[in-house]
């Protein structure tokens, strides 16, 4: 077959890993594009990728999935329509891959999909046929420390104090690197140079862009975790202000928007996210000659909730001041994809925490 034979020859071609050769190959997601137009979407392509993994005699299971946002597999309950999210697992490496997904690389699958049932498939030979036997076991997510939207940003007042030069640098590993590796892969030029241009101004408010420089946007970086990275230097006078001989930072923006909780009704379910991350943002302000701030304290904001003295949602400000550089470090986790009702008070107050921080502004007087 023209098209089996296209797919050994992108292993051939890949590194010694058979499981980074199917993340990786280009050829072989082509494969699967014609077979999908072919033979029909998802099935289809679910048993090439199997019949591609047993001929190379790599040890698999197919795995039928739930999904967290919609409906779950019932060990009590049978209901094969809710079996339809087709994953492939290694039992020796305990990961998975998504071969229907385009956006997502080994080990990474629909992160809605895991932290709740599947049910495996495991395959058994005796004689010529060739049957499965079927468990209903959890999907895990990958590590939570590995899920990251991190950003670091140095900022400097122009010599005529009405704009800010802004070194920013914004950073999605795991999970969260999905939706960026898609729009730098598959969209055109045009359309990648406006999120480009959208993703700046979510933290600086500017579109005076002198450049930008993106990282690890290629699938092929993906299994390996390496997040995707844009950094660019911008020209911001949105984020100052002038109110007599005072200068007024809006350093708080330059964490972008952030949602507000509020409830004016009793809350009447759990509350559930996509998968657990940490948010840490480094930011470093100079401060000019002949000025100090006046209220480094404003910054200093900590929610933190715990059970059994392990941290599972929080945000945290602090600031430190040497010399004339003020850094500013904040921590926001979520370590887990569901919180109990009981908590939502401490959940809201984390969630407001960082709109509360991003309406922080330093006041610089003169000395």
């Amino acid at each position: 077959d023209p098209m089996e034979f296209r797919v050994l020859n992108a292993y051939r071609d890949g590194d010694m890993k058979p499981h980074r050769r199917v993340a990786k190959n280009t050829a072989l997601i082509e494969c699967v594009q014609v077979a999908a137009e072919k033979a029909g979407w998802p099935l289809s392509v679910i048993r090439l990728y199997g019949a591609v993994f047993r001929n190379l005699g790599i040890n698999f299971e197919y795995v039928f999935a739930g999904n967290r946002e919609k409906y779950s597999i019932e060990k009590n309950f049978e209901n094969w329509s809710n079996c339809e999210n087709q994953v492939i697992y290694f039992p020796s490496l305990k990961k998975f891959i998504a071969p229907t997904l385009v956006e997502y690389r080994y080990p990474w699958i629909e992160p809605y999909w895991c932290n709740t049932n599947g049910f495996y498939c495991k395959s058994t030979t005796i004689g010529n046929f060739t049957t499965a036997f079927g468990e209903i076991r959890n999907v895990p997510l990958e590590d939570k420390m590995e899920s990251v939207i991190n950003t670091n940003a140095s900022i400097e007042l122009n010599s005529t104090g009405d704009s800010l030069r802004v070194n920013l640098q914004q950073i999605y590993g795991g999970y969260a690197a999905a939706p960026y590796k898609s729009i730098f892969n598959f969209s055109d030029a045009e359309n990648q140079r406006l999120v480009t241009k959208e993703m700046i101004k979510f933290g600086t408010k500017s579109e005076n862009i002198i450049s930008t420089k993106i990282e690890n946007q290629e699938f092929e970086t993906y299994s390996e975790n390496k997040p995707f990275t844009l950094t660019g230097e911008v020209k911001s006078g949105e984020l100052v202000e002038k109110a007599g001989n005072k200068i007024i930072i809006k350093v708080g923006e330059i964490i972008g928007p952030q949602v507000e909780m509020y409830q004016e009704r009793p809350r009447q379910f759990p509350m559930e996210i996509q998968f657990p991350h940490v948010l840490e943002r480094n930011i470093i302000f100079t401060i000019p000659e002949g000025y100090y701030v006046k209220n480094p304290q404003d910054i200093n904001i900590d929610h933190t909730y715990q059970e059994n003295g392990q941290v599972t949602m929080g945000f945290t400000s602090t600031y430190k001041l040497e010399g004339n550089k003020l850094s500013i470090n904040i921590m926001e986790q979520y370590r887990r994809t569901s919180y109990p009702l009981t908590q939502y008070e401490d959940f809201k107050k984390v969630i407001n925490a960082a709109a509360d921080f991003n309406k922080v502004s330093l006041l610089l007087e003169k000395k």
